[in-house]
């Protein structure tokens, strides 16, 4: 008899154990009018100018399941009319996974896809308005957000398309002018330049590094005696620099020799928040 009680104990113990981790697992149970809301997530994508809203959100409220989610998008100004776009929880549209409760949509920022856009000129605050409709019931969250730091923006690239070399060992001077914007001031860029990628030799110059550009106006010295960049006006946010050119007699051993051929070059700009612009291409031809 003592043994029965010893072992009855145990059995109780083992199913105490199993009801609590039973218990613990479960979704939390919703109290009554709480908040559904968990989280809220906005994500500005300016590398491919996409918008990304998302909402984290209890299955039920007050014991009713989950009908539909969706947002009005104000934009940058609460007074604007709003739009209205619906969030999903099946894995398309920008949501990654199905039927994990957080409801989410990935959309273009543009006019015809959209009202009330992000210019490049926005570096304020965004509102959104999430509503989760539960039977009968439409809870919605107000939301502000700062859209953050705008990444730079090359707006042109202006060099040649074809260069000549110079006769004997002559040395030409090439300008390259690039043309760059930042919402969040000029001041906040920290460099614009671009790799060179030789076609037909299927590498890259400068040992792949990139051959910045300056908006210093020409007062900084970058080679003795008296080399600088050829920048006009400093401070005007149209980077500069001049590429050398050697003659075709030129000794094709020394650094100071130019390939002929074809070249890829590819512009990019940083700003001080390590934001990246989206990168330019343009191609040009040496003989």
């Amino acid at each position: 008899m003592i043994i029965n009680k010893k072992y009855k104990f145990i059995d109780n113990k083992i199913l105490l154990m199993a009801f609590v981790l039973f218990w613990s697992c479960t979704e939390p149970v919703e109290e009554e009018n709480m908040n559904p809301f968990i989280n809220t997530e906005f994500t500005y994508h300016q590398d491919s100018n996409e918008l990304y809203f998302g909402v984290l959100l209890y299955q039920r409220f007050n014991g009713v399941l989950i009908d539909s989610v969706y947002i009005n998008w104000f934009g940058t100004n609460f007074n604007n009319s709003p739009g209205y776009i619906t969030l999903f929880d099946d894995g398309t549209n920008g949501d990654i996974i199905k039927n994990d409760n957080l409801y989410a949509c990935k959309i273009e920022n543009t006019l015809s896809t959209i009202g009330n856009i992000i210019t490049e000129e926005d570096t304020s605050n965004v509102y959104i308005m999430y509503n989760a409709k539960y039977g009968s019931d439409l809870l919605t969250q107000v939301d502000t957000v700062k859209i953050g730091n705008i990444i730079p923006k090359i707006k042109s690239v202006d060099a040649d398309s074809i260069i000549i070399r110079p006769s004997g060992t002559n040395v030409s001077l090439n300008p390259v002018y690039v043309d760059v914007y930042d919402a969040n001031g000029l001041e906040t860029i920290n460099w614009v330049g671009f790799t060179s990628y030789h076609v037909e030799g299927d590498t890259m110059m400068n040992d792949g590094n990139y051959i910045f550009l300056y908006d210093d106006g020409s007062e900084v010295i970058l080679y003795e005696p008296n080399f600088t960049s050829g920048d006009v006006v400093k401070g005007d946010g149209i980077y500069t620099f001049r590429i050398p050119v050697y003659g075709v007699e030129s000794d094709s051993t020394s650094s100071f020799y130019t390939k002929p051929g074809t070249f890829k070059w590819r512009f990019s700009a940083q700003d001080f928040s390590n934001g990246y612009s989206q990168v330019v291409d343009h191609e040009i031809i040496i003989q």
